[in-house]
Formats: C-alpha cells, structure tokens, sequence
C-alpha cells in the first residue's frame, strides 16, 4: 500500500509542468509563472461537446425561436449560477490568499475569466466542477462601466434628438443598389411585404456615423436615457443605442476621419431613405444595435438579452494560432444560435489571388469557420468568384471538445455568396478622395454616399439583411431553421452543389422569405 501511495505522487507530480490532468491549457505551462490570463470553463455546459448542439437544435426546432431563447437564457444563466455557487468557497479561498485577480462571471460559456499563476491553475483544474482552463487571447482588463466625456455626450445627444424626429419624405424617389434588387430584396419587400420589421440586427463594428439614414435605424434601450447613469440596472451607463466594450462606455458612434466600416455595414442592412432619395438597406424596417469589442463574450450576453436575432459580425481572427480558444468561443456561439440568434459575417478577403492571401484552409477564421456561423464569400454582378474571396474548407482538429472536422473530414465553407461591390455605402464625407475610383455620388449631413469601397466585410451584411427578412416572415423559425432557408434557396453557382467557393449559392431574398412564410 505504501508503494502504491509513492506510485500516484510521483505520478501526478511529473503531470505537474505539463499539463495537469489534461485541463489546463497547454501554452499556459510555456508562459512561465506570470500572471495569466485565464478562462475557466465549468463542466456543467448546455453544449459540452461537438454534436451537443445538433442534438439539441434539432430538439428545440419542435419549438417557436421565442420560447427556446427564453428556456435557454434562463437555463444559461441557472448553470452558471448554481456552478459558482460550487466553487464559491474554494474562490472566496485564493482570493482571500491573493491567488486571483480581476474575477468576470460568464454565462454565455458557463465559466469566469480572471488571472492566476501556474500553481493556482492547477488547483483549479483539480476541481470536478471545472472541466477546462483556457489561456484567455482576448482578455480585457476592466469591465467597469464608466461616462462619456462632455464632446460624447453632446454627440450622443444629438444622435438622440434626431432619433426621436419624424422622418421627412425624401425630396427624391427611391434609387435602390442593384445589389439590393438582384439577391431578390426589393421583390421580397413587394410581394412579400417583408421589411424587416420587428427584427433586431446586432452589427458588432466601428460604430456609425450619425447621419439621419443611419441613425433612424436604430434600436434604442427603452429604459435607458443620457444622464452619465445606470438607468436600467444593466451595468452598464448610457447604452441607449448598444455599447462599446472596448472602452465601455455607451458611445457607439464612429469617429474615423478616413472610412466608416461599421456605417458602410449598417447602411446595406438597414439604411433608410435618405434625402437625396437613395435606399441602400437590404431590410429597411428592421433595427441597429450597435457594438463595439469583437471576441469580448460580453457583446454576446448583451445582445442575447437585448433581444437581438441577427448578429452581423466584421471581425475575423486569421494568420495567427488561436489554439484552445477556438473551442471556447465556438461553445459560445453555438449557445448564442440555440438562445435564438443567427451569427453572420463576410467570409474574409484571403482568396488564394488575394494580395493577403493564406493557405487553403487558413483563408476563413474565427468566429467565421464556426459551423452554426454563416460565413459568406463574394462573387461580382456576372457571378465569377471575386479574386480576393476567401475560400474553403475548415478544419476543427486538435480542439479540445470540438475536433470533428479533420483534415480528412473538413468543414464545408463559406456557406453563402452575395455581391460586396459597387455597392453605395455610407462613409466620412469626402472619403473618395482616399482612395482612386472611390466616387461620392450622394452627401448628407455628417456622411456621404461613397461608390467604389468593396471586400467581403460587405458580403456579411447582405446575409444579415436577406435573414431580417425572412424573420420578419416568420418570426417563429429558428437561427439554424433561417440558415438553413437561406441555404436551400440560394441559387447555385459553380459547379453543381455546395462548394468551396460559392458555398450553397447567391443569396436569395425572395426565395427565402417564401420558404419562411410556407412554414408558418
């Protein structure tokens, strides 16, 4: 017996350096006895491993998208509380000894970040409560909330007033993108009445510029208003119209002196008529909720219970090693897909003719090589791949809880196509003059139209208009239910069937909101 006791020290202490009890991320063990950022991911999981949320999709597609967000918020939210609830004690301990620094709770992965050293780490892996420690790449140091400055608020402000005005007619009639009538929009709005009314977008980006096209889109926090205080209890100080995680404050307008990303995305989703008469939004009648912070988990607890059901997303992790992390944000958003949100974006500008290009199977990273996400490539108006598109497939392999798609058995990606150039988008006023064939064709008040931009940062966007539409048809399907529509309905380019390239095929809106309706 004596000898047996010996066997499991020396056992478990030539574990310790490596990689106790396989928990424990392996980089952290190369990153010395630093304070590391970690993030501690608790057994009890709605989706503890690949194929969970297939199971469970499939369960839940019995039910309307309304009563599944609200089971699985809660049932979310129950798992974290009882799961720290746990541990408490064992907390409360390392922080009393110092052992922890900065403790964040998180229920979108049930799990809390904070920073510790190697010894610590080990400890908690030894829990059976805590099923995996990530080294956390995306750690943020604060999420205290704090106050815009004076020239903030006075631009908030302004926002705001202009929120609350009627819209004037346009002194112009209508001119729609051609992009916007050839993926079938305007046809789906005609014959369908589908608008995208009632349906929240969440676009995580740089903010917008606070011209009335834009600005009369958005989404406002009814319970909360401009005073520098926490009105509706959330955490966070004047998040009228979203957030921005980054700085954490409420301010969620973009102040680019060159280009406006995040309003040259919101405009083709939801950009109303301006003025001059121009309408470049794919779902004119839904919603904005504006974000700042990709891969900050928080964004995806904000607008899970802000009520979104679209996220469109503008950033993409490629060309670096992101490891384990991989892992954990896909736990992340296939929890956010079963919560009742469709997570889309542009599947990047890495195409193999690209002047960034990446190796075959490295050209769509993350969040886009996420199965439930809908990455989207571009294809120009005859239809041929556009060379800087970023081609498939993925590959999940080496993932600790996600390793189901190897090299022999890859993720077919992108998902979708759709036309990111020659479209009219909103930008800083003057912008053209940045770059040569950029035109300005249309000016408002602290924007301007701009021809001329492209890459599939604008592929996404079409993707999470055409998915308003078909949910303001339907309001009851479900995010895999939309994705699914969407991909059955696309028109198929390329060879015959879903490739690597086209993925299923050109979005169509209007084939789409049929479907949808035919399900009701």
């Amino acid at each position: 017996m004596k000898f047996l006791r010996l066997t499991v020290l020396i056992v478990g202490t030539s574990l310790s350096g490596q990689n106790y009890l396989g928990k424990v991320d392996p980089i952290l063990y190369e990153k010395g006895n630093d304070w590391l950022p970690i993030f501690v991911r608790m057994e009890d999981q709605l989706v503890l491993k690949a194929g969970d949320y297939e199971r469970i999709s499939e369960f839940r597609s019995q039910k309307p998208r309304s009563q599944n967000r609200e089971e699985v918020l809660s049932l979310l939210r129950k798992k974290a509380q009882d799961s720290f609830a746990k541990l408490r004690d064992k907390i409360d301990e390392m922080n009393g000894k110092g052992q922890l620094r900065g403790l964040r709770k998180f229920w979108i992965v049930n799990g809390f970040a904070c920073r510790a050293r190697l010894p610590t780490i080990e400890s908690l892996a030894r829990e059976k409560e805590i099923s995996y420690v990530y080294f956390d790449r995306f750690a943020f140091d604060s999420d205290t909330s704090l106050p815009m400055s004076g020239r903030k608020i006075n631009r908030l402000g302004k926002v705001l007033r202009l929120w609350n005005e009627p819209a004037p007619l346009p002194d112009k009639r209508e001119d729609i993108p051609w992009n916007v009538s050839e993926i079938g929009a305007v046809r789906a709005w005609k014959d369908e009445n589908a608008t995208g009314l009632g349906v929240t977008v969440a676009v995580i980006d740089s903010g917008i510029l606070p011209t009335p096209s834009l600005v009369r889109a958005l989404a406002k926090n009814p319970e909360e208003e401009l005073n520098g205080k926490d009105d509706d209890g959330n955490g966070l100080i004047d998040d009228l119209f979203g957030y921005d995680f980054r700085s954490n404050t409420g301010y969620v307008l973009d102040d680019s002196k060159t280009t406006s990303h995040g309003s040259s995305c919101s405009g083709i989703i939801a950009g109303r008529v301006s003025s001059s008469g121009w309408q470049t939004g794919i779902a004119p009648e839904c919603r904005l909720l504006l974000l700042k912070g990709g891969f900050d988990l928080r964004c995806l607890e904000y607008l899970l219970l802000q009520g979104a059901e679209v996220v469109s997303m503008s950033y993409m992790a490629v060309g670096r090693d992101l490891g384990q992390t991989r892992g954990l944000f896909r736990n992340a958003f296939e929890h956010l897909s079963l919560g009742g949100v469709l997570a889309v974006g542009g599947a990047g500008n890495y195409g193999p003719q690209s002047r960034r290009a990446l190796p075959k199977g490295k050209q769509i990273g993350l969040p886009k090589d996420i199965p439930c996400v809908l990455a989207v490539s571009g294809v120009d108006r005859g239809r041929k791949l556009l060379p800087f598109s970023s081609e498939g497939p993925c590959f999940w392999e080496g993932v600790r809880f996600f390793s189901d798609h190897p090299q022999a058995d890859p993720l077919s990606k992108p998902d979708l196509c759709a036309f990111p150039t020659g479209y009219p988008v909103w930008n800083v006023t003057g912008s053209y003059r940045i770059r040569s064939g950029w035109e300005e064709i249309s000016r408002a008040p602290e924007a301007s139209l701009v021809m001329g931009p492209a890459g599939n940062s604008f592929s996404g966007p079409h993707a999470a208009g055409v998915a308003a539409l078909v949910l303001s048809a339907n309001p009851t399907i479900n995010p895999w239910e939309v994705g699914q529509i969407i991909s059955e309905t696309a028109r198929d380019l390329g060879p015959p069937g879903r490739d690597e390239k086209f993925g299923a095929g050109l979005i169509d809106a209007w084939a789409a909101v049929r479907a949808a309706r035919e399900r009701n």
